[in-house]
């Protein structure tokens, strides 16, 4: 018998969870236990050369908010919140209930590179070359803030709306598209054939699935590629790029 679709509910999900790479390094050696008397050379010893000191590391510039904010109002089961603009703009909701928050951007009348970000952030939620419609996924962490404030930087007109991923319509099958866009698959599968075609060379694909079995998961890769991934379905996919994509739900 298949999985039955539930809620999904947010979780805690460790920061590291979300990055595609990690950190590594080497331990130091230990210290040798101290020599029982002291060595004396018989040689002075040589100068020592100064080390050239190394430039000072820059950090990703993080994000401030903007001049102008608009009130897209509440979030709920079954209630939707709309914002609309011009040009850069904060945007405040407030999410009532356990749930992830959908954003779908309409930029059709904007020019250039249209991003989704929030104040504090040192890289977006998305960001794709306009125009577009795109969907974003905001609040998947469960000690995130029920007040919020992300940002549309982009150059002309658009509008969002804000939903619970709960009430996203479902998707059976293989489903297609260009760019962000966040899917609600009703498919009770153990695998996700992805197969993507990048904007321009560097683009990469990545998709954040969190499924019904409380397994969420982190997966993509740069370049052309036909992969299958281990994403235990049902449950919804985030998925984050400029380019053309396909993704297959297989057994």
């Amino acid at each position: 018998m298949g999985k039955k679709r539930g809620a999904l509910v947010v979780g805690v999900i460790a920061a590291g969870a979300l990055m595609l790479g990690g950190c590594s390094g080497t331990g130091g050696q230990g210290s040798s236990a101290p020599s029982s008397s002291p060595i004396v050379s018989a040689e002075p010893p040589s100068p020592t050369p100064t080390p050239t000191p190394s430039a000072t590391p820059t950090t990703p510039a993080v994000t401030q908010p903007v001049a102008k904010t608009v009130k897209a109002g509440v979030v709920a089961s079954g209630v939707t919140a709309t914002a609309s603009g011009t040009g850069p703009m904060n945007v405040s909701y407030e999410r009532k209930g356990e749930f992830a928050v959908v954003v779908a951007l309409n930029c059709s009348a904007c020019r250039g590179v249209a991003t989704v970000t929030a104040a504090g952030r040192m890289s977006p939620f998305g960001r794709a070359a306009a125009p577009l419609r795109g969907s974003f996924l905001m609040d998947v962490l469960k000690n995130d803030p029920v007040k919020q404030t992300f940002i549309v930087d982009a150059q002309g007109s658009w509008t969002v709306t804000l939903q619970s991923w709960n009430d996203l319509p479902t998707v059976s099958g293989a489903q297609s598209g260009t760019g962000p866009a966040v899917l609600f698959f009703s498919d009770d599968v153990s695998r996700l054939k992805v197969d993507f075609r990048p904007a321009k060379a560097g683009e990469s694909f990545s998709g954040r699935a969190f499924t019904t079995s409380d397994k969420p998961l982190l997966f993509g890769e740069s370049g052309a590629f036909s992969k299958t991934f281990e994403v235990d379905l049902p449950g919804v996919l985030a998925i984050q790029t400029n380019g053309t994509w396909t993704v297959t739900p297989v057994s």
